[in-house]
C-alpha cells in the first residue's frame, strides 16, 4: 500500500518536473541553436531588422471601449502563447489589455508572420531551412528590445489608429520594418 503511494508521488514528481521546466528548456535549446547560425552566418539576432506588420487586432482601433480607449502602456501585457503543454512550441504573441477588473485581447502576432528581411535571400538560397529561420524569427521575437517595440506598436495603434496604407512601394512599408540598433 505505501509503495504503491510512493510511486504515485514519484511518477506525479516527475510529470510536474516535465511540465515546469519544458518552457525554460525549449527557450535554451531555441536560443543555443539560433545563436550557433547566426554565428555561422556572420549575423548577430540582436541586430537583424524585422517587421510586425501582420499582427491581427481583435479591436477596431481607435476604439470607443473605454478599457481600451483609456489604457496606459502599463496595462498593455505581452504573453508567449505556447502549443503544448508538455512539448511547448511557441505559436505566437498574445497582446492584452489588463485593468484591476478586466482582461481584454487586443491582438495576436502569429511566429509563421513575424518576418526578418534579411533572413529572407538565406532562406531562397537555400542556406538556412525554415525551420533554422524559425528558430532565429523566435528568438528575435522573444528579445526584450523587440517586446518592447511591440507594445510601443499596440499602444500608438490605440491611441492614433491603424494607418492608411499606401501602395507597396512607398516609405509606409520601410517605417513598418524596424532596424536594429
Amino acid at each position: 500500500m505505501i509503495t504503491g503511494f510512493v510511486t504515485f508521488i514519484i511518477v506525479l514528481l516527475f510529470v510536474l518536473t516535465i511540465v515546469v521546466s519544458g518552457r525554460y528548456f525549449y527557450g535554451l535549446e531555441l536560443r543555443t541553436k539560433a545563436n550557433k547560425l547566426t554565428r555561422s552566418l556572420g549575423l548577430k539576432i540582436a541586430e537583424l531588422d524585422y517587421s510586425f506588420e501582420q499582427i491581427v487586432y481583435f479591436a477596431s482601433l481607435p476604439s470607443n471601449i473605454p478599457t481600451i480607449r483609456n489604457a496606459s502602456r502599463a496595462n498593455l501585457v505581452i504573453k508567449l502563447d505556447y502549443k503544448s503543454l508538455f512539448f511547448p512550441r511557441l505559436s505566437g504573441l498574445k497582446i492584452y489589455i489588463k485593468t484591476d477588473t478586466e482582461r481584454i485581447i487586443l491582438a495576436y502576432l502569429p511566429i509563421k508572420d513575424f518576418r526578418l528581411p534579411s533572413l529572407d535571400p538565406l532562406l531562397e538560397q537555400g542556406k538556412i531551412d525554415e525551420s533554422d529561420y524559425q528558430k532565429i524569427s523566435i528568438c528575435r521575437l522573444i528579445h526584450p528590445a523587440t517586446l518592447k517595440e511591440i507594445s510601443e506598436e499596440v499602444f500608438q495603434q490605440i491611441q492614433v489608429g491603424r494607418k492608411k496604407r499606401k501602395p507597396a512601394d512607398t516609405a509606409e512599408t520601410q517605417e513598418r520594418t524596424v532596424k536594429a540598433t
